[in-house]
């Protein structure tokens, strides 16, 4: 498989955000506008039970190969998340990553 570069992939999923194009459970976008690097992404998310959550995502240069780091916004009460909010790197969406769609 052709390795996509960052910005591209980067860009390609802030495209789909602002198109509408995503499950209807989730919505996101870059944090500020003038983020040329695509590091800092804001995202809402509902749970199975309908309750909206926010979240912060860091893209590191090394995206999409190594998963961006999660944080709830403000921190919910999970075994999975840390006291800084951070999702833990042993959730299986985050230790699974894989960087294909």
């Amino acid at each position: 498989m052709a390795n996509i570069p960052r910005s591209f992939r980067l860009l390609e999923e802030l495209e789909r955000a602002e198109k509408g194009q995503v499950d209807g459970t989730i919505s996101y976008g870059l944090d500020q506008e003038d983020d040329v690097n695509l590091v800092h992404w804001v995202a809402s998310i509902m749970d199975r039970n309908g309750d909206l959550h926010s979240l912060k995502l860091e893209c590191s240069p090394e995206y999409p190969n190594k998963p961006p780091k999660v944080y709830f916004t403000p921190r919910i009460d999970n075994k999975h998340v840390l006291p800084d909010g951070q999702v833990n790197t042993n959730f299986w969406m985050i230790k699974d990553w894989n960087s294909s769609y």
